[in-house]
């Protein structure tokens, strides 16, 4: 496979992936996946989070502070209290 066709198929995954995101539907299995997936790991958790204008992204930015978490928090670095929280996040 050319290195062109390998980077737009990793492209492509990461904005499915953040497409995928629905609020009332998400599941902390989805993350904890996702955080394990070597293309998906390095989605930053506030893009994720505010990707398609369902959550704003102040109100994400001042929650993911609250959880001791920043704007530049991936994936990868969440454990599982934290993923809770955000699972509880995006269900209100």
């Amino acid at each position: 496979m050319n290195l062109h066709k390998e980077i737009q198929e990793i492209k492509l995954k990461r904005d499915q992936f953040l497409k995928s995101f629905a609020p009332g539907e998400v599941e902390a299995n989805d993350i904890v996946n996702a955080s394990k997936d070597i293309y998906l790991q390095s989605i930053r958790v506030h893009k994720f989070l505010t990707s398609n204008g369902e959550i704003g992204k102040v109100a994400t930015a001042k929650f993911l502070d609250s959880i001791d978490l920043n704007e530049n928090t991936k994936l990868i670095e969440l454990d599982n209290t934290q993923i809770e929280a955000i699972i509880e996040y995006v269900k209100h």
